[in-house]
């Protein structure tokens, strides 16, 4: 039985959702996140599968930092997203579809079942931009060494990678949170990142990070 948690900022589309799976003995939805109120972390029901009906960045943010630095559960989004073409380096070493809206539960449930045993599952329409982009990401960080991050932000994006907050980073280190927030922008910028999510791993693929 196969655990899900949908998340989405609009309860008609997380009812939806659930019902489209209502069917399908093997999955079992066992909660749903609101994206618009402070939520709690997906991974504390324990899902094999986050269902994510990203209706901003931050909603993709949140869904993609569950747990980041274990692997986190598989993911399922219902495109077009905002941000998409940094779902094949953001998501990398971690099972993930990307499939459209309108998909029907059965369609749904094949997906989900497809990510819950590790595979990575793109539609074509949605997707055929995702890789070419993907790879010509991977032929600049090649071609350029990128700009080097400090003894102290290094320090920083490390425990970015252990998922500790700015409040607690600055404690660890014995900084200010407003300094804290200044080095986490400072990396993000030298990595070409566009979330702590995507510096973690831009930063894990650099060696720069252990995860």
């Amino acid at each position: 039985m196969l655990r899900i948690v949908v998340l989405s900022p609009l309860p008609a589309v997380r009812a939806g959702l659930r019902a489209l799976l209502m069917d399908a003995d093997d999955l079992q939805v066992v909660g749903e996140v609101d994206a618009s109120e402070a939520p709690p972390e997906p991974t504390a029901l324990r899902p094999d599968v986050v269902l994510v009906d990203a209706q901003s960045t931050a909603d993709l943010d949140l869904a993609m930092s569950a747990d980041a630095a274990n692997g986190g559960p598989g993911l399922v989004i219902l495109g077009p997203v905002p941000g998409d073409e940094r779902l094949p380096v953001a998501l990398a070493g971690r099972a993930w579809a990307y499939i459209p809206r309108h998909a029907n539960g059965e369609q749904l449930a094949a997906a989900i079942r497809a990510v819950g045993k590790g595979m990575v599952v793109v539609d074509p329409v949605l997707g055929g931009h995702l890789f070419a982009r993907a790879a010509r990401s991977e032929d600049a960080l090649d071609d350029e060494a990128g700009q080097e991050l400090t003894g102290r932000e290094r320090e920083v994006l490390q425990l970015v990678a252990l998922g500790l907050p700015n409040k607690m980073i600055a404690a660890r280190l014995g900084i200010s949170e407003h300094t804290v927030k200044f080095h986490v922008a400072a990396v993000l910028g030298k990595l070409g990142a566009g979330s702590r999510t995507e510096a973690v791993h831009l930063g894990a693929r650099r060696g720069l990070v252990v995860l």
